[in-house]
């Protein structure tokens, strides 16, 4: 396995999965941080383009030997990523030592204090289950009700927890500190007119805004790989996300450890997602079948804090050849940061495979970055009075 940091020397656009084409939509609006299907993208480039295969020959119905060799590598252009595997990407920073600080998504389960204006110190609690609550609610059968064990008013924060913050995190801590986006980029919307792809003239008519992030100095991303060779050169430049912005890289010389996951698992532990995942079942498998995922007994879902579905996926026009409309199919996914509480009358292990699952027809999203999880204990609440 081996490591690398990317870190941009421009801005950067990541379009979220919506349709954005002249005179149907003005605004293109960026995600943070990138999906895996970029980062793979901009991996699988980088090694073909080091590579003696004509990319023409790599995409052809006829590839040479070197071309389906390289295939079995990286995978060919119409699904499947051979060898590949990746984790990530996460969301880093270079400290002043030159080591590497990892950012991840703030937990769904995490609630701060509404503010108090006597009080500079922010205050976080988890929601747990509630046990044996006497309410009714609209959540699906079977699933206890998260609760906010205070009687002040909280909200729902939003950043990013340092890995030191969310370590806390993970053994049930709430004396940590949230690192605010502005802190790791700011957002730059900039405006512009659409091309003629032919005359290469402004058409009348056709403004449209794209939203540009500007990391700050020394954030980037990490990504983990196996199964490929690293690239040529330690230090390089690629291109990444929309307009093939310029980027350098960097491969670790040693690499970061992953998160430690305990095994075997607690009776109740909750798995956070450090990326995107998919599920037949929406949020779920379908069924509610978690077995793929686990050896020994399977767990019991108690509960879950998740975000609202992130589309990902989208349109793509060909403008240069106009000879090619294809559609890119749109899922949506559950977000990172989202928290699945579990509970198990047995010995449990979780067998380290990507939480996700992969829809028919595709290459393994599970490969490519996709249900990187963090594994922590919870302990159920009860209402107090």
């Amino acid at each position: 396995m081996w490591q690398v940091f990317v870190e941009p020397v421009d801005v950067l656009l990541f379009r979220d999965g919506k349709p954005f084409a002249a005179g149907e939509d003005h605004r293109a609006k960026s995600l943070f941080p990138p999906t895996p299907f970029t980062l793979q993208g901009m991996l699988r480039s980088k090694i073909l383009f080091e590579s003696d295969v004509d990319p023409a020959d790599y995409a052809s119905d006829s590839p040479s030997l070197a071309a389906q060799e390289l295939r079995g590598l990286i995978g060919s252009p119409g699904g499947g990523y051979g060898n590949l595997k990746l984790r990530g990407p996460f969301v880093a920073e270079r400290t002043e030592d030159g080591s590497l600080k990892r950012y991840f998504p703030l937990p769904a389960d995490v609630r701060e204090i509404a503010e108090d204006k006597q009080k500079d110190k922010r205050e976080y609690l988890l929601l747990k289950p509630l046990a044996d609550h006497p309410f009714r609610s609209n959540s699906p059968p079977g699933l206890n009700l998260l609760w906010a064990n205070t009687g002040k008013a909280v909200k729902e924060p939003q950043g990013w927890l340092a890995e030191p913050e969310f370590r806390k995190y993970l053994e049930g801590q709430t004396e940590f500190q949230v690192t605010p986006e502005i802190e790791l980029l700011a957002r730059e919307p900039r405006f512009g007119i659409a091309l003629d792809p032919f005359t290469r003239r402004p058409q009348e008519g056709l403004l449209y805004q794209a939203e540009f992030l500007r990391l700050r100095e020394d954030v980037g991303f990490l990504l983990e790989v196996e199964g490929v060779p690293p690239f040529k050169t330690d230090t390089g430049f690629v291109q990444l996300g929309g307009e093939a912005r310029t980027a350098c890289y960097q491969i670790l010389p040693s690499p970061l450890p992953s998160l430690p996951l305990p095994q075997p698992l607690p009776d109740r532990f909750k798995v956070v997602l450090l990326t995107p995942a998919w599920f037949s079942g929406g949020w779920q498998p379908e069924g509610g079948d978690w077995s793929k995922f686990f050896s020994g007994q399977t767990p019991r879902l108690v509960a879950a804090a998740i975000h609202r579905a992130q589309p990902i996926g989208g349109a793509f026009v060909d403008d240069h050849r106009r000879q090619s409309n294809f559609q890119k199919v749109m899922r949506r996914f559950v977000p990172a940061g989202s928290v699945y509480l579990f509970e198990s009358n047995g010995p449990t292990t979780y067998d380290g495979v990507p939480f996700t699952e992969t829809p028919p027809g595709e290459g393994a999203f599970g490969q490519i970055g996709f249900g990187c999880v963090a594994i922590g204990e919870w302990d159920y609440v009860r209402k107090e009075g």
